[in-house]
């Protein structure tokens, strides 16, 4: 069952931490402390490191929104682990796709790798499912 907290519901599928952000724009300081400490959070009292993060519920985001997820992603790498976002549509994949955080062409130098949903996301780091 999701919990939900202040900024995410966090799940667990497969043994993998399935984080979804809940607010619909992701914007200034405050929001984004408040999402990274959730965020650590989260992965501390799951002691998983294989995260999904699904964005479908946000409609904005702005640069300071990439600290709290490069961030995690630090955090992750230094664990073994492993992010991987999802549900980037409209203009949130558009703001991630210009700034070249993430790419569709596969690039390697992208810091996140994208899958088209949750359930993409998890068979893919389940080991169920191709990459994305």
């Amino acid at each position: 069952m999701a919990e939900k907290l202040d900024y995410l519901e966090r799940d667990v599928e497969h043994d993998i931490l399935v984080l979804t952000i809940t607010r619909r724009q992701l914007e200034g300081d405050e929001v984004a402390q408040g999402l990274k400490e959730e965020l650590l959070r989260a992965v501390a009292e799951s002691g998983l490191y294989r995260v999904v993060l699904d964005l479908k519920n946000t409609r904005y985001v702005s640069s300071i929104a990439f600290w709290p997820l490069l961030h995690l992603r630090r955090h992750l790498g230094e664990h073994g682990g492993k992010l991987l976002l999802c549900g980037l549509t409209g203009a949130v994949h558009d703001v991630f796709t210009s700034t070249k955080m993430v790419t569709s062409s596969g690039a390697v130098n992208a810091p996140f790798e994208t899958a088209v949903d949750r359930a993409a996301a998890v068979a893919h780091m389940a080991g169920l499912a191709p990459p994305p």
